[in-house]
Parts: C-alpha cells; structure tokens; sequence
C-alpha cells in the first residue's frame, strides 16, 4: 500500500512538471520578443574585455543573434534551473505527501508572469535570474545534501555563471567568493582540484567585477536618476549636492524632459548637459559614494524606510517596492498580450496587499531561523546566508540607480527569492518538525 502511494505521487509530480513545462514553452510562443530600443542593441555585441554589458549575456546573444532563438533558449534554461532547484529539495523531503504539496505550491510560483514574462525580454534579467536560481539550488545541494568534490565544484560553477550574467550581481561575487572559500578550505584546504577551481573562480569573477565597474555611461545615467529622483527633493541633500557644483539648471531641465517627449530620455538629457560634465570630471563621479557616507542614515535606513528621513518620500522610492510588487510586462509592452502567465497570489496587484504579503514572508522566515535554530544549523546557514546576499545585492542597486520606474526591474532577482527562500524554508521546516506526526495526531 505504501508502494502504491509512493508511484502515485510521484505520477502526480511528473504530470504537474510535464504541464509547468508545456506551459512555459507554449507561454514563450505565444508573446512577441521585448526588444528595447536603447538597452537591447548593447546586448549583441560581445567583447571579452571591456564589456558595455555582462560577458554572460552579450556571449550567448552575439552567437545566437536570432530574437526567437534567444527566447527559446532563456526559456528552456529557466525550466532546467527551475527543475533543478525543486528536484534538491524535494530530495530533502521525507514524505510523499508533503513532496506533491511542495510541487505544486513551487512550479505555481514558477508559472508567474512575473518570472515567465523574462523568457521573452531581449535584456538581463531572463539569463541574471536562472544564473541566481541555479546559486542558490546549487547552495542548497552542498548544504542540505552532501559535501562533496562534485558540489563544490558546481557551486563554484554557479557562482560564476552568476557573476558574469549583471553587474549587480559581479558587485557582491567577491563577497560570495569569500564567504565560499571560508566554509570550504577547511574541508577542501588539500584537494588541488577544488583549490584550482576556487583560483579559476577568481580570476573569472575580477574579470566579470571590472566589467561591471568600466562603464562610464552606466554610471552617469545611474547617477542623475539617482539624484533628480531621490537627493534633490529633500532640502539638506539638495544643498549638498549644490555645494558639489552639480548644475543647479540641470532639474528643470530632467523635470521638462519626464513630462514630455523632448528627443532624448530625460537621465540622457542632464548627463549631456556640458556643466553635467564638467561636474563629472571635478568630482561628481564620486558624488554619491560620498554622500553615502556622510550621510548614514540615508545610507542604511533609505533603502526601505526613506518616508521616514523625509515625509515628501513614499515607499514606491524604497526597496520594499521593488521587493513586493515585481515586474509586470504583461501589462506594460503590447506585445505581451497574449501571455497566458498569471500573477498569482504570490504577486499582488494592489501595493497594500503587496507590502503585506512581504511582511507575512519576512515573519515567517523569522519563525523558520528559530526554529532551524534548534533543529537544523545547514537549514539555519541556507537562510540567513540568503537573506544577507540578498541585502547586500538590493542596497548597492538602491544607492547607485534604482529609480521608482526601474525599482521592480532592478530588484526582481531579489523579489523572487524572497518567495523561493520563503517556499523552500516552509516545506523544510514542515519536513524538519515531523509533517506525518501533524497530519496524524495521536
């Protein structure tokens, strides 16, 4: 009887993937591919070194060249990484029950408009994604399953694939790395072949680093969204920037480009300004590093709680947006119209249910670490080690560009796994505390 059981769930596992599988295919076909005129053209045109956009996208891009190609190809990705995240913890789970609950609870989640929709977009976020799922599956796969050469190697494998697909993402790999070689060289410290794996990751990640840190025209954009969005409004940040030599012209003439269509984005318009450049050259490159650290407040309580340094602020300015909501092309590009993709509970509409939601994922999270606490300290490492790249990646996109328009689209890697960590960490704490014994009281 148990046996029976056992192929009867896993029949249902099968069928539920074969669907999310057939769905997301036939999802991709359906749509048209998003082709932004501004940053899209960047992505075809690879160079090893310097790179306007990451090796990791540019690469696949250039060799492949065709739109629908490259859609086929973000798309089936994202299902193997998908997959492969759920088939490392459904390993994890001991009971047949609770495995098909995980598997529909999860490819629901993965069935979202919010990650679906990527498939189809000619930008980062398709390939940056899978590269941040397939990190933390491999994460996953060496803490909670086993501590072998194979799984170090895959985990520095992800790492790097993860480091070369956005220069967010390039930004905080050195941390990884070293958080990395810490939890491995003692049990690795004599294994040549994890030692010259850890070098090679290096090498790869300083080369993906400087790519991200070698565009004076990211940086420059990223800048004056930045300030004409956020600094100028409030009175004591504007003076500063003043102080600074930044034009003091230059928002009127950002504000005259936002309302109407002038010929050029209105970021593009300040930074063509010729005291815009002048501004950059005596300084102002270093404007908002600076200002970060003279004012530290700003720097750890803005990303998510700026109404409170300044009441004219809202949190659509704040991470807490980018986090709650995602993206939402469906809605934005026509050529999305066709896209069958819900939202899905996961992904309200409403920013008040969105922001709720959130908060329900952060208390829960809070209850599953003490829990792991007692119970699982590989559970325990998975999740506050997520839960701190997580920050350290959504800070630096915050302080260096994250503009209310682009908050969802900059931080959705961050979005999604929030909700990942938060499905993945429920089933486990169920599996942990004894699901067969809650089903079946004595």
């Amino acid at each position: 009887m148990r046996l029976t059981s056992k192929i009867v769930f896993r029949v249902l596992n099968i069928l539920v993937i074969t669907t999310y599988v057939f769905f997301r295919i036939y999802n991709s076909l359906v749509v048209s591919p998003f082709f932004d005129n501004f940053d899209s053209p960047q992505y075809f045109k690879f160079s090893i070194f310097p790179s306007f956009r990451m090796q990791g996208i540019t690469f696949f891009y250039s060799l492949i060249q065709n739109e629908n190609g490259i859609v086929i190809f973000q798309t089936l990705l994202g299902i193997i990484v998908v997959i492969y995240l759920w088939s490392i913890i459904n390993s994890t789970i001991h009971y047949n029950l609770l495995k098909f609950i995980f598997t529909i609870l999860f490819f629901y989640f993965a069935s979202s408009t919010v990650i679906v929709e990527h498939d189809a977009s000619l930008l980062s976020e398709s390939l940056s994604l899978s590269s941040a799922i397939f990190l933390f599956a491999s994460t996953a796969n060496y803490l909670l399953i086993k501590k072998n050469n194979k799984n170090i190697i895959l985990l520095i494998f992800a790492l790097i694939w993860f480091s070369s697909t956005k220069s967010s993402n390039a930004i905080i790999s050195p941390i990884i790395l070293l958080i990395l070689i810490l939890v491995v060289v003692r049990t690795f410290r004599k294994n040549l072949g994890v030692i010259i794996s850890l070098v090679f990751c290096g090498v790869m990640v300083f080369l993906f680093l400087s790519t991200a840190l070698s565009s004076n025209v990211t940086k420059t954009l990223t800048t004056s969204g930045t300030i004409n969005n956020r600094i100028w409004i409030d009175e004591k940040w504007r003076e500063e920037l003043l102080i600074s030599g930044y034009p003091n012209n230059s928002h009127e003439i950002w504000l005259a480009h936002t309302k109407e269509n002038l010929g050029s984005p209105a970021d593009q318009a300040v930074v063509d300004l010729p005291d815009f450049k002048s501004w950059w050259k005596q300084g102002g490159e270093n404007f908002l590093l600076k200002f970060l650290f003279n004012n530290p407040d700003y720097a750890i309580f803005g990303p998510i709680a700026l109404p409170l340094l300044n009441s004219e602020y809202n949190y659509k300015k704040t991470l807490l947006s980018g986090w709650s909501q995602g993206t939402d092309l469906t809605y934005d590009y026509e050529g999305f119209v066709n896209s069958k993709a819900p939202r899905t509970i996961l992904w309200p509409d409403e920013p008040e249910k969105a922001y709720l939601l959130l908060g329900i994922i952060f208390i829960s999270l809070g209850i599953f670490l003490m829990s792991f606490r007692f119970k699982s300290n590989s559970d325990l490492f998975l999740v506050l080690l997520t839960i701190f790249i997580i920050i350290i990646w959504s800070y630096p996109n915050w302080w260096f560009g994250s503009k209310p328009a682009d908050m969802a689209r900059h931080n959705l890697i961050a979005a999604v796994m929030w909700r990942t960590l938060f499905i993945v960490s429920f089933v486990r704490f169920l599996n942990i505390f004894r699901f067969k014994t809650l089903m079946n009281p004595k």
